[in-house]
């Protein structure tokens, strides 16, 4: 769920309105292009943070303001995209599920990947040929992960009540649907992006969806009756 380096669209549209703020943006945005080129050209690991910046035409001091790593530099929407993802999650409408909450929540998202179709397959390519990279978005991905249980869990708490078996059961809810997720997305990305993402998400939420209320149906372990 961490790919991305194009600029955010649609309903989370940058508030950008000072003549600073848009140099801020335009270098910051130079220097997510400049990686990821020089990557797919050379491979992440062959490009230094001082070929970025020259690349994007600042110093590697000016690299270190927008970016805190050289991983970092490849996910620069990561945050924007998390926040939003949030605010979609915190949201919810009145009578929707859970689960309803967070595939509307992940639609929002593949909506903004369908848009930014070509540089997010372009990026996930560099990302796939990195090591250093698979294991940044690992990391990265945890926040999604996160989200999502935060979400189950203020959802599904009774008031009042204790936290932890609820806390639990969110955390392995939002594994499961993370997993989902992210089989979902690699079936996207393979395909070069041509599949309809939407669809392809609205059928992985229909399983998890069932698979949940099958469980939540199922009775308990039998208890076997002891000798008299």
């Amino acid at each position: 769920m961490a790919a991305g380096s194009g600029g955010e669209t649609g309903g989370a549209v940058r508030a950008v309105t000072t003549l600073r703020e848009r140099k801020k943006l335009r270098t910051r945005d130079a220097l997510a292009a400049a990686a990821l080129k020089l990557s797919a050209e050379r491979g992440f690991e062959s490009v230094t943070i001082d070929e970025i910046a020259a690349a994007a035409d600042v110093s590697r001091r000016t690299f270190f303001r927008y970016f805190p790593t050289k991983e970092a530099a490849l996910f620069p929407d990561y945050a924007r995209r998390l926040a939003r993802f949030r605010a979609e999650l915190a949201a919810a409408r009145d009578g929707e599920t859970p689960f309803a909450t967070v595939e509307r929540a992940f639609a929002a998202i593949a909506r903004v990947y369908v848009r930014e179709r070509d540089e997010i397959v372009a990026q996930q390519r560099v990302v796939d040929a990195s090591s250093a990279l698979i294991a940044y978005e690992r990391t990265l991905d945890r926040g999604w992960e996160r989200a999502v249980a935060d979400a189950f869990e203020a959802r599904t708490r009774t008031p009042g009540g204790a936290g932890g078996r609820a806390g639990r059961r969110a955390r392995v809810l939002a594994g499961a649907t993370m997993g989902a997720v992210r089989a979902t997305l690699r079936e996207w990305l393979d395909a070069g992006g041509r599949p309809d993402l939407g669809a392809l998400a609205r059928e992985t939420f229909a399983q998890l969806a069932g698979a949940e209320a099958l469980q939540e149906r199922s009775p308990g372990p039998a208890k076997t009756r002891g000798r008299r």
